[in-house]
């Protein structure tokens, strides 16, 4: 790719948390803007095959959430609305006024957070082996929000990471990617960001996500309540427009099979884009 269309770390300080964030011009700037938040724990690293399948060819954006990756020390405290925030002001900084929101995990519940309270800086989503933020909790469920970061806290620190990057990936290079990337947090740290992100849930059976979006899901992931009620969830939604299981891939899916994946995405991004 020429390097007319690389990126260049750049950094917005934003309430005591330098925010890292890569930014990636188009051919054509008039495409929609395509902005990647990564999951919790991990950093905007987890998106390369897909910045690597669509450089040059829409304006991209990658960032580092707060307390992860390059954008520590976390100052004010992470939560899923302190990430729409962030974003946001990274996207007024940069120009971009709406955009095609494509999130995993953590970064799919920030991305519904995005289109809830700021419809009107969303084009569409892709939303990728995360949970419905409005999905029906059960007691237990609850009850797990709630004792996260005490149960970390009985894993040994090794422990913890090799069966966090297990639990996320069936790949082993991703596996150490994600190992890697964890291993810059404090095991308090992780337990609160988890908690924190699950804190976003709430219990609002009949709302509807009012944009466009794909809902992705490895064949594999076996994280929360993600396969139980991915498939119930698109079939609810008047706006899901495909439901796609990536084949031979977990609850990073996008990392584990980005063949497939980016096929599907691209698809997508272009059904957008001629809409």
């Amino acid at each position: 790719m020429s390097s007319q269309f690389a990126a260049e770390a750049n950094v917005l300080t934003l309430d005591g948390c330098p925010l890292h964030y890569w930014y990636y011009k188009a051919e054509d700037q008039s495409k929609p803007a395509v902005v990647f938040t990564h999951g919790a724990g991990v950093d905007h690293r987890m998106f390369d095959p897909q910045i690597a399948a669509l450089q040059g060819k829409y304006p991209l954006l990658t960032w580092d959430v707060r307390g992860q990756g390059q954008s520590r020390p976390m100052g004010a405290e992470f939560s899923v609305a302190k990430n729409v925030t962030d974003l946001l002001a990274i996207l007024d900084h940069l120009g971009i006024q709406q955009a095609i929101f494509v999130g995993q995990s953590m970064g799919g519940n920030t991305a519904q957070e995005i289109v809830r309270f700021h419809p009107d800086r969303v084009i569409a989503m892709a939303l990728v082996d995360c949970v419905c933020n409005c999905s029906h909790l059960s007691l237990i469920e609850r009850w797990a929000v709630k004792a996260t970061p005490a149960l970390l806290k009985l894993y040994p620190r090794e422990t913890l990471l090799r069966q966090s990057a297990k639990a996320a990936s069936i790949k082993p290079a991703v596996q150490q990617y994600i190992y890697e990337a964890m291993s810059v947090l404090e095991t308090k740290e992780l337990g609160f960001i988890l908690q924190s992100t699950l804190a976003c849930l709430r219990d609002e059976p009949d709302y509807r996500l009012p944009k466009p979006f794909i809902l992705f899901r490895g064949d594999h992931d076996k994280a929360g309540a993600i396969a139980k009620q991915a498939a119930a969830w698109a079939a609810r939604e008047p706006r899901c427009l495909r439901y796609v299981i990536i084949p031979d891939a977990g609850h990073n899916s996008n990392q584990d099979n980005p063949e497939f994946f980016n096929r599907e995405l691209v698809k997508f991004l272009e059904e957008i884009a001629a809409s």
